[in-house]
């Protein structure tokens, strides 16, 4: 991954944020994105501490705007993405069995 780029959706938490730091020990520029500017920028700082390169969006992934805006500064500040890690999720009310 040495110099690629990956988005990494729900990037200021849990999984979201173990992907974004593995992406940065394999030498990849990552683009944080999280709706939790706090939580975002926690993983930011951590991905800094390890000498990586990273900059941090704040992105609602149900909102297309967001979305759109997501990618736009990922576009502007790397020249594109090479990989996607979708990790953020959306909570809808269920309205039948989920298999």
């Amino acid at each position: 991954m040495e110099d690629k780029v990956a988005l990494v959706t729900g990037g200021g938490s849990g999984i979201g944020s173990a992907s974004a730091l593995a992406f940065i020990r394999e030498g990849a520029k990552v683009v944080v994105a999280d709706v939790n500017p706090a939580g975002g920028e926690e993983t930011l700082d951590r991905i800094k501490e390890m000498g990586g390169e990273a900059i941090f969006v704040r992105a609602d992934v149900s909102s297309a705007a967001d979305v759109e805006a997501m990618v736009s500064r990922t576009v502007e500040s790397y020249g594109g993405v090479d990989s996607a890690s979708n990790n953020a999720g959306i909570s809808v009310p269920v309205r039948g069995p989920m298999h």
